[in-house]
């Protein structure tokens, strides 16, 4: 099982980062090259690197430059990501691993995607909102009925909910502000009533539905939380955002005159789509993932002693950890993510030991 050497750690030991400038002249003062330059330089498509690459999206008309911006942008909120102001070279490579692990290396958000959906362990397909709403045994919980999240059933009994959301497919089938003896009790389980409305996600067929907790509120971000908790906590930076964000600040002075909650009722999906292309988002997303998974730690922040960083154990610090609690199975820590960030780390241990 991968290991980092006690040289490397003792190599790699001093430096502290506090934005993407330092990052970047760390890389380029001892490699002649910024971070994505030096990683596609000297990792990618090798090792255990074999099948990644950081790149633009050609189809979308980027160039590289366009790329290193979007680095730059995500490194300059490490505060906001890790609750300090300066991190280690461990910190740098188990987030950024992540990323090229999750996202080819680009920290932008994943929206989950239902479409198809999948199939339990009965071999019954749950797809489009069926998969959002949905317990699939054996695959995802049901969203509807996940803790902290307004059920389906009391969004449409709420008024702030049917008043921001009239005039969308269904809402005059299934609206009723203020009046939930006129709900049908389905819209609070974990089964979608497939048989009688329809699975398609379209606004002008189920918009209305759309709208509800169980698939607005669905997996977004490079680690993608789930659910009216973290996105609350969104809505209430968003409240508070005092930064040059346009789409931010739009937000805000929308929402400025709600409750978190009822920010929550009116948002619609696409509008957190357009929310989570903002890279201070990105981050926080990251950050309100990890007090989700570890609430009395800090996940994100590397040991700095050489056995706890090196533990294949469930315990703050180690690297092995972090691949573990986000994938969910040790396999992915044990045979992908922890490989990776050692090799990361002793490349990188390498180039500095022959520049001194």
């Amino acid at each position: 099982m991968a290991s980092l050497s006690n040289n490397a750690f003792l190599a790699l030991q001093e430096p502290k980062f506090a934005n993407s400038t330092h990052l970047n002249g760390f890389f380029i003062g001892r490699t002649g090259n910024d971070f994505i330059d030096w990683f596609n330089k000297n990792l990618a498509g090798k090792g255990t690197f074999a099948n990644r690459k950081i790149s633009p999206d050609l189809s979308k008309g980027e160039d590289m430059m366009a790329v290193k911006r979007e680095f730059a942008e995500f490194w300059d909120s490490i505060p906001l990501v890790f609750k300090q102001s300066e991190i280690t070279l461990f910190d740098f490579a188990a987030l950024m691993c992540i990323a090229i692990n999750e996202t080819s290396g680009r920290f932008r958000s994943v929206t989950e995607l239902c479409g198809r959906g999948a199939k339990d362990k009965n071999g019954v397909r749950h797809e489009g909102l069926a998969y959002a709403f949905d317990l699939v045994r054996g695959v995802k919980k049901s969203y509807n009925t996940l803790a902290g999240n307004k059920s389906a059933f009391d969004c449409f009994s709420n008024p702030v909910f049917c008043a921001a959301h009239r005039g969308l497919g269904l809402s005059d089938v299934l609206s009723a502000p203020s009046q939930p003896d006129k709900v049908d009790p389905v819209w609070k389980g974990d089964v979608y009533p497939s048989g009688r409305f329809p699975v398609i996600e379209d606004l002008a067929v189920t918009g209305f539905v759309m709208q509800a907790d169980f698939y607005k509120f669905r997996g977004r971000g490079p680690i993608q939380i789930t659910g009216r908790p973290p996105y609350k906590r969104i809505a209430q930076f968003i409240q508070n955002y005092d930064g040059p964000s346009d789409i931010l600040q739009k937000y805000k002075a929308r929402w400025q005159s709600l409750s978190a909650d009822d920010a929550c009722y009116v948002s619609n999906d696409m509008d957190w789509d357009e929310i989570f292309t903002v890279k201070s988002i990105v981050a926080l997303s990251l950050r309100l993932y990890a007090d989700l998974a570890v609430p009395s730690k800090n996940m994100f922040i590397m040991s700095q002693d050489f056995d706890v960083l090196n533990a294949n154990t469930r315990q703050t610090g180690s690297i092995w950890s972090v691949g573990r609690i986000i994938s969910g199975i040790e396999k992915y820590a044990n045979e992908e993510y922890k490989p990776r960030v050692v090799e990361m780390l002793e490349k990188i241990a390498e180039q500095v030991r022959q520049r001194i």
